[in-house]
């Protein structure tokens, strides 16, 4: 079993004695411990600007809806900072003087800084309905297609939390005829006051979202994406761009699933975008994309399809901006 595979069951809570012991041997090994490194620092999404292993190249995929969709990525469920198992202690216990010799030597030698993106509701704890008038025209709320925020329901449990997103159908408000076999929901997020960390054109948005539906009959299955865009000017200009196709926007990133027909297991869709310099605002969107529904004048209705956690994380290599991330002045 691969070290990625083993710090892949500690994450999961599924590491078993042995395997414990085989994670504490391989962990002895410096490539092992930046693995570990990489895994806790860049996953956990911390607040704090600590560094981490280096990170591959993020994976960024042109403006194409039709482009195949890219390789699955294995879940990883998402861990606090330094929140151990019992199983887990000991292999925590093995390297913790590890990382923080290399917290202390990080100071010295940065390699990542991060900041965590607020997002409005990002885990729909709040039971707001998210607006049904396509794409927003403003910052700070979910607006789309028909749905709702809801609790437990046909036997699935929100990923985190007590409450979930639910897609209802694949119209809303505005009448854009050419997502009506998809369920869309989006959100802006004012990049501007972080304009100082994104001018080197180094900086780098990793986001994801959790998706998940109840069983299906045998067909086509349903699929799950998740999609980040940058753009430049004032929010309003989105809804042109994609209605009369101009192809403005400065950067796309996606990344589709196909439902693994378990309501019992959530699906992470995952992915990152290089932030151009001249971004004010960045668009994330969630969408459904039913496999057997069968459209009624157009419009599909979801049998039971789910979304929740959604997470963005800016960051940046000091090697082009030393300082750590901080607000612009308006």
């Amino acid at each position: 079993m691969t070290i990625d595979e083993l710090l892949q069951r500690w994450s999961d809570e599924t590491l078993t004695s042995d395997q414990l012991q085989s994670l504490s041997e391989r962990l002895t090994a410096p490539e092992n411990q930046d693995a570990l490194l990489e895994n806790w620092l860049i996953e956990s999404s911390l607040t704090d600007y600590l560094p981490a292993a280096s990170v591959p190249e993020p994976r960024n995929s042109a403006p194409n809806h039709n482009s195949p969709p890219l390789a699955p990525i294995e879940e990883k469920h998402r861990t606090q900072w330094l929140s151990f198992r019992p199983l887990t202690a000991a292999a925590a216990g093995i390297v913790f003087g590890m990382l923080s010799a290399a917290l202390v030597f990080g100071y010295s030698t940065p390699r990542i800084l991060q900041q965590v993106l607020t997002l409005a509701n990002p885990g729909f704890e709040e039971a707001i309905t998210p607006m049904p008038d396509g794409v927003p025209m403003q910052f700070g709320v979910w607006s789309g297609d028909h749905s709702e925020i809801i609790a437990e329901q046909q036997g699935i449990t929100p990923h985190e939390g007590n409450r979930m997103f639910h897609f209802l159908r694949s119209d809303s408000r505005d009448g854009f005829p050419s997502r009506a076999y998809h369920g869309n929901m989006y959100q802006f997020i004012d990049i501007r006051p972080w304009r100082d960390a994104i001018a080197t054109g180094s900086a780098v948005v990793d986001w994801s979202a959790w998706f998940n539906c109840i069983r299906e009959q045998p067909g086509t299955p349903s699929q799950f994406e998740a999609s980040m865009w940058a753009f430049a000017g004032e929010p309003s200009f989105v809804r042109k761009n994609w209605e009369e196709k101009l192809h403005q926007e400065l950067g796309y990133s996606t990344w589709r699933l196909v439902a693994d027909d378990d309501p019992k297991t959530w699906q992470r869709v995952t992915g990152s975008l290089i932030v151009p310099p001249e971004t004010h605002f960045l668009v994330v969107e969630l969408k459904a994309i039913a496999g057997n529904e069968t459209p009624v004048d157009g419009v599909v209705t979801f049998a039971g399809h789910y979304a929740d956690d959604v997470q963005m994380v800016l960051r940046t290599h000091p090697r082009d901006q030393v300082q750590k991330l901080q607000r612009a002045t308006p």
